[in-house]
This record gives C-alpha cells, sequence and structure tokens, in this order.
C-alpha cells in the first residue's frame, strides 16, 4: 500500500505534532519578550506611577488626592467629595470638578469619570512607547496570528486525514491531533477576544514604579503615596476611613482588569488621600466645614 503523499503516517504524525508546538511556541517568546518591556526612564508624573502601580483606576484616586491636597475639594464623613473653592490647573482635575458639580457626588463617580478621560488614554499610550506598559494591541494581535497559523494547520491535517481515509490508512492517531489542534486554535481565539482593555505594566514598568517610589519627586507627600498605593495608603485615616464607608456603601463595577477602588488599591481596606478630616487648617478637609482638602493569556 502506497504511503499517502509517499510519507509514512508514523513519520507525518511525528511532523504535525512539531508543527502544533511551533505557534505556541513562539506565541510564548513574543508574549515574553512584550511582558519584559524596556528601560523607559522612571515615571515624571504622579498620574504616570499610578498607571503602573494600579492602572487607570488609580489615576482618579491620584487626582482627588491632590485637589484635597490644593484644597480645591473636601471630602465628608461618608466619602463624598465637595467643590470648595478655585480651579484645577490640569484637564484632569477640571473633568473632576465638572463631575462633583455644586451638589458634590461620590468618589465612585469621579473615578468613571477619569477612566474614560482623553489625557488618561494619552499617558497610558506613552507608557507603552517606553516599554513600561504592554501594549494590548501587540498581544491581541500575537494571539491572532497564533490562530491562524492554527487553523492552517487544520486545514491541513484534515486534507490528510480525507487523503489517508480513502486510500485505507488507519487515521486515528491524526484524528487526536486534529482534536488537539481544534484546542489550540480555541484557547488562542479565547485569549484575543478576552484581553483586558487597559494595559499590564512590563517587568521594566515595576521596576521604574520601583525606582520612583525611593528616589524623586514621587518619593513623599499625599499624592505620591496614593499613587503608589492607592487611598488606602494615604497619611490621613480619616480620609481613609471616609472613602472605606464610601466603597461599602458603593461598591464599584470595576472597569477592565481591575475591579473597583479597594482592588487598585492592592486590596486594602480604604483608599488613600492627603487630607486632614475635620477642622480647617492645612492639608484637606474630611468632613463638615469649609476649607480645604488636602495579566493568563498574555495580556
Amino acid at each position: 500500500m502506497t504511503d499517502t503523499w509517499g510519507i509514512p503516517g508514523p513519520v507525518f504524525a511525528g511532523l504535525y505534532l512539531g508543527l502544533l508546538l511551533v505557534p505556541a511556541l513562539a506565541a510564548g517568546l513574543r508574549l515574553g519578550v512584550l511582558r519584559r518591556g524596556r528601560s523607559g526612564g522612571v515615571p515624571e508624573r504622579a498620574e504616570e506611577l499610578a498607571l503602573l502601580t494600579g492602572g487607570r483606576t488609580r489615576v482618579g484616586e491620584v487626582v482627588v488626592a491632590r485637589l484635597l491636597e490644593q484644597q480645591t475639594i473636601r471630602m465628608d464623613g461618608t466619602g463624598r467629595v465637595h467643590h470648595v473653592r478655585g480651579s484645577a490647573p490640569d484637564d484632569l482635575g477640571r473633568a473632576v470638578l465638572v463631575r462633583i458639580g455644586k451638589t458634590g457626588t461620590a468618589v465612585e463617580s469621579v473615578r468613571r469619570e477619569v477612566l474614560q478621560h482623553p489625557e488618561v488614554a494619552a499617558l497610558e499610550a506613552g507608557l507603552i512607547a517606553r516599554g513600561l506598559l504592554v501594549d494590548v494591541r501587540k498581544v491581541r494581535l500575537t494571539w491572532v496570528f497564533t490562530v491562524l497559523a492554527y487553523v492552517a494547520l487544520l486545514v491541513l491535517g484534515a486534507v490528510r486525514l480525507v487523503a489517508g481515509s480513502a486510500a485505507g490508512h488507519p487515521v486515528g492517531f491524526l484524528v487526536g491531533l486534529l482534536v488537539l489542534n481544534i484546542g489550540a486554535a480555541a484557547v488562542g481565539t479565547y485569549c484575543a477576544v478576552t484581553l483586558p482593555g487597559l494595559g499590564t505594566t512590563t517587568t521594566a514598568g515595576r521596576a521604574a514604579a520601583t525606582e520612583a517610589e525611593r528616589a524623586g519627586p514621587l518619593a513623599s507627600g499625599a499624592v505620591a503615596a496614593v499613587a503608589a498605593g492607592g487611598f488606602g495608603s494615604h497619611p490621613d485615616k480619616d480620609v481613609r476611613l471616609a472613602v472605606s464607608r464610601a466603597t461599602h456603601v458603593s461598591p464599584s463595577r470595576g472597569h477592565g482588569p481591575r475591579r473597583g477602588w479597594a482592588a487598585a488599591s492592592g486590596g486594602s481596606a480604604g483608599f488613600y488621600g492627603g487630607a486632614s478630616c475635620g477642622g480647617g487648617g492645612g492639608g484637606s478637609s474630611c468632613g463638615g466645614g469649609g476649607g480645604g482638602g488636602g495579566g493568563g493569556c498574555g495580556g
């Protein structure tokens, strides 16, 4: 009996199994490179540090902490923020003040406002270009090309199966390999479709964040503490307590790969904030009175 295509069944099966490993290995190497990133300097702004340590959610925390510190807003005992006076010097701050309005709003509402702001997307793109955040688009393309490779192999295997069956050759082992092929293609498709919508910090990005926390302008202060660890690291315990209350009363619906303020704060009970609760002087105020308030599939 003549071998199909002149290749004995066991030899073809071995070759086919080897070809099934190639796309997975290539994807693993590519994803490893993307996750490592490259040295792109330390973050220069608290918002950049926040993106590296807690994603877009934490950027919202940083904006609130800065406005509290500048005494532009205050936070009451339930975690609601209120506009006290003045404006903000940056677009993110002004967007937050618009969201707060004249009657005040929950911290969660501020968070949602910042999540979708174009400036946050621009900061993210800059960190991706510097190799500090994983480029989700490149990760997705990696999985798409992997799936296409498995589809091509599936076609090859199916044609071989039909030809072998027609010639009366045993094809049981090849059927098993085709099932394995279909499973690999399904996993690749799942990873390509269900990737998180926000970037993941690279190894280089984590190192840069650690360096920024140890030295430089982002190493101290309430805003820096929030950028590094979320509201749970804010030096003022009253602010932490107030935001914790707000979290329990109005739990976050989450966004992207991170769920809620507490998740973005590293699982702490409260939030960071650089403000003092109560009286009027120095820092931000929390409570009554005026005065201000200081990646699974390779994603």
